[in-house]
């Protein structure tokens, strides 16, 4: 019985991310140092919000992609969320400035973010609509090199949503780097 009542525990906070209402998303900007504050009301069909690194191969090979999605799915914001306490603030910088992603990307402080949202790796994806609640969450893709992949699970979700659709997909197992967050 002592078992059960655990597991049970254990089911009822894992999707814990589901009945969270996400407003806004704030922070530094990590390429020029500007603070930024996003309303998910704001975009007209949501805000995807990825979880990404500055030194993971996995989430550099998702850029390319990520960058195509937000070039094709206009409706929707797009911001990623730096939250590895590992990395170094100038290589950090620097690589995000190689990337030259057409959308801001965020220094989590403490992982602040990666908590509120649950975000384990990266790049770790949350797709959030308008009314603040999140109808995605999980990987890009079903690959640890996005261009590899075989499924496109942000996309697929993107896709439903913009033709009015329920998401098919709530969630797709997230691949990659565990984000390092600071020890407490």
């Amino acid at each position: 019985m002592k078992r059960f009542i655990l597991l049970l525990s254990f089911l009822g906070s894992v999707n814990t991310w589901a009945a969270k209402q996400v407003t806004s998303i704030d922070g530094t900007n990590v390429l020029n140092d500007k603070f930024i504050h996003l309303e998910t009301k704001a975009a007209s069909k949501g805000t995807v919000v990825v979880f990404m690194s500055a030194k993971c191969p996995c989430s550099a090979s998702h850029e390319s992609l990520l960058k195509d999605m937000s070039a094709e799915f206009k409706d929707f914001n797009f911001v990623a969320v730096h939250s590895n306490s590992d990395e170094q603030s100038a290589m950090t910088k620097e690589h995000f400035e190689k990337a030259a992603l057409p959308f801001p990307v965020i220094q989590d402080s403490k992982s602040r973010l990666a908590n509120e949202f649950g975000a384990l790796k990266t790049p770790h994806a949350f797709v959030v609509n308008p009314s603040g609640e999140i109808v995605y969450q999980g990987g890009v893709t079903d690959s640890h090199v996005g261009p590899s992949a075989k499924k496109q699970f942000l996309k697929d979700a993107l896709e439903d949503i913009q033709a009015g659709k329920s998401v098919r997909m709530k969630e797709g197992r997230a691949l990659g780097c565990f984000i390092q967050r600071e020890d407490s």
